[in-house]
């Protein structure tokens, strides 16, 4: 079995600045999930289609390319058997949609669009069945609306049906059989982003603590962007790897592996996090070799762990070497840096005890004691596909809402684009199908995405139709457009919109001489009719039943103070409580300040900073980061210089959380509760007033404008 090639990704060059950035606008860019291996599959199987249908002058047989196109994005990674019903699966979805509604079509333009309507409203309710069906559910909708634009008599349509198995057959074969990658290099790049991503923050404290600044903007920055772009990342690497099941075997001792290095990278991250908010006060003066060798140590254990986890045979003596380095240069600092450096050098240590020798193809395994019975608990009660899909049908569902708003505003856009004769007219209603999310908020990303590469790709596709005349060089094109296309799948919507448009235009000029637009034409036709669609589907997620987000930003606020406020009150009572309960306080923490977060930047994109102070709200995520971080410092304390638990800080963290969560809300309640008297003078309970103080501002401002408007 051949492997994935993969491409190290240094997150501390620009392309990982930049994905930073663009993450904190809700824009994601993994440069890390880059599948060269994958994008050249791909291409081998668009190309080989389209060189036949050259060779034999058949253009019909560009359906072909377009189905092992497909058939190549319905992929869903993992084992075999999920590979296998995925895309087996749109294969024969794909085949009998496109000959049944290129034959409906043929009847006319009503007949057509009621089709279309219950053929995408079925088609979205896969969604009950998970990602990898939500997918082939998409792709079928892509099927069901190009194949309305060419309609065909019956025995035509037949044929269309024939050249859509064969393509997809075909790219259905050279993934599983004929050129298979190893099903878990995703999971595996994901996982190993993680410690590039830590590397990257341990990078950055360096570089801050050489400066000798004290809080300013650049340690602001840090904790906001590292810490949300290490949690986005754990938290990516663990829906990859959870996307898989247990199983057995060989794929049960891979699973267990790569969450054994998620949990060693949670370990690491929560150091970091106590050494980013430990070090910020104390920066000032030149710190010696001496007292940054842990940091450097720690930062290149980092970097080769990333490159050996992306392995399939990674090197477990190299990075117990690593670890057993870190752990001696750590030993002789007596500061917080040699305490989290050796927490680090233990955690390291532990995932080295974890993987075994190497099992089937090399691959990571698993000792049966090193993650405890996770993966061996009883499986859960699952609905049946029947029982499911009842579920999903019921009217208060938001999966239904989801599949009649997606039919309803598609089969518009295809009603629309056929009275006005628009050429090309899938190509609207196609970006329609794919940017309507069940939620509006995620919607309008993924349609800014779209117009923006939509319109990229067009200006190169135009350029590219004018440079390359021939149809041999067009066809030289086609290659690598299709394998980039495939390989940045994962890495950004924008850049997989921004190859696929000259993808298609390519093909479609080439294969289809005979159409009234060549070249520029079409790639101008591609980019309107994308924007088009875009901005139709934008529309209807806003007019059509919006499904907002479950909860408001200000509980959502709440939340987050909630969480960290447990945080806090679970460390300080450390002598009562399992450290496995606190580590779980601290994932919860970070998740909810992420969420907030999120929420918050999207309403300062939407122009609603006003409406939600959001600067006040701001303010208080800080304090909350702040927080955090000083119960970090006290929880890496306390495993390693164990003390009793101080009844006057536990009572004063549980007062604030009982009262702070309402608070927030714009619950009225009692701010005196909320004083200082007696708290003592620690770390926490500072950081604890902090939070108290930012949240009676928001708290003010919020009723300020609630008084305004009434």
């Amino acid at each position: 079995m051949s492997h994935a090639h993969t491409v190290p990704t240094d997150r501390s060059s620009p392309l990982g600045r930049l994905a930073r950035w663009l993450q904190a606008r809700s824009f994601a860019l993994t440069p890390e999930q880059i599948g060269i291996t994958e994008g050249l599959r791909a291409a081998t199987a668009v190309a080989l289609m389209v060189t036949l249908a050259l060779y034999l002058d058949r253009p019909i047989l560009s359906w072909a390319a377009f189905a092992a196109f497909w058939a190549c994005l319905a992929d869903p990674g993992g084992p075999f058997g999920v590979r296998l019903r995925a895309m087996g699966g749109f294969a024969l979805i794909g085949t009998a949609m496109a000959g049944v509604m290129s034959a409906v079509a043929a009847l006319g333009t009503v007949w057509a669009a009621a089709a279309l309507f219950g053929a995408l409203f079925l088609c979205c309710l896969s969604r009950v069945y998970g990602p990898a069906a939500t997918q082939v559910g998409v792709l079928a909708c892509c099927v069901a609306v190009v194949a309305v634009g060419y309609p065909m008599a019956p025995g035509d349509a037949l044929r269309l049906s024939g050249v859509f198995l064969a393509g997809s057959g075909w790219a259905v074969a050279l993934c599983l059989v004929l050129w298979p990658i190893h099903p878990y290099a995703p999971a595996r790049r994901a996982v190993a982003a993680i410690y590039s991503e830590l590397a990257d923050m341990t990078a950055e404290l360096l570089a801050l603590h050489a400066s000798g600044a004290t809080q300013d903007a650049r340690w602001k920055a840090h904790a906001a962007e590292h810490r949300r772009a290490v949690r986005d990342t754990i938290e990516r690497a663990r829906a990859a790897v959870g996307r898989f099941s247990a199983g057995r075997g060989a794929g049960r001792d891979i699973r267990r592996a790569l969450l054994a290095a998620i949990e060693a990278g949670e370990r690491i991250f929560a150091g970091l996090i106590a050494l980013g908010y430990d070090l910020e006060p104390h920066a000032a003066g030149t710190p010696t070799d001496a007292d940054t060798l842990p940091l450097r140590q720690l930062r290149a254990a980092l970097s080769r762990t990333s490159r050996q986890v992306s392995r399939s045979a990674p090197d477990g003596a190299l990075v117990a070497y690593e670890a057993e380095v870190l752990d001696r240069v750590a030993r002789p600092a007596h500061d917080l840096v040699g305490r989290v450096a050796q927490v680090c050098a233990q955690a390291l240590s532990d995932l080295t005890r974890a993987w075994a020798p190497p099992v089937d193809d090399g691959a990571l395994a698993f000792t049966p004691d090193a993650a405890g019975g996770e993966a061996d608990a009883a499986p859960r009660r699952r609905l049946t596909p029947a029982r499911a899909l009842r579920l999903a049908l019921v009217p208060s569902s938001p999966i239904a809402r989801h599949a009649l708003r997606v039919a309803l505003v598609v089969t518009a856009t295809y009603a629309v684009t056929a009275y006005l004769d628009v050429a090309y007219a899938y190509w609207a209603t196609m970006a329609a199908v794919v940017v309507m999310q069940p939620q509006a908020a995620t919607t309008w990303p993924r349609t800014l995405e779209r117009v923006v590469g939509s319109v990229i790709g067009g200006a190169a596709a135009a350029f590219l139709a004018v440079a390359l005349p021939t149809p041999l060089w067009l066809l030289a094109a086609i290659f690598p457009l299709a394998a980039a296309t495939i390989a940045l799948r994962s890495v950004s919507y924008s850049l997989f919109v921004t190859f696929l448009t000259p993808l298609f235009v390519l093909v479609a000029d080439l294969l289809h001489p005979g159409l009234s637009a060549h070249g520029e034409g079409i790639a101008l036709a591609r980019a309107f009719n994308n924007t088009l669609g875009s901005v139709i589907g934008l529309a209807g997620c806003l007019a059509l039943w919006p499904e907002r987000e479950p909860k408001g930003f200000p509980h959502k606020l709440a939340a987050a103070v909630e969480a960290n406020m447990r945080y806090a009150t679970l460390v300080v009572r450390a002598g009562q409580t399992p450290y496995a309960e606190i580590d779980a306080a601290r994932r919860a923490a970070g998740l909810a300040s992420t969420a907030a977060e999120v929420t918050r930047q999207r309403m300062v994109l939407e122009g609603r900073r006003r409406k939600a102070h959001l600067d006040e709200a701001g303010a208080v995520l800080e304090t909350l980061r702040r927080l955090a971080g000083a119960a970090t410092v006290a929880w890496l304390d306390e495993r390693t210089i164990p003390g009793p638990p101080d009844a006057r800080r536990i009572g004063y963290c549980e007062a604030a959380t009982v009262r702070l969560g309402a608070l927030v809300r714009g619950v009225p309640t009692d701010d005196s509760a909320l004083a200082r008297d007696g708290e003592p003078p620690d770390d926490i309970a500072r950081a604890v007033t902090h939070v108290v103080q930012a949240a009676k501002d928001y708290a003010r401002a919020m009723a300020a404008d609630s008084k305004a408007r009434a």
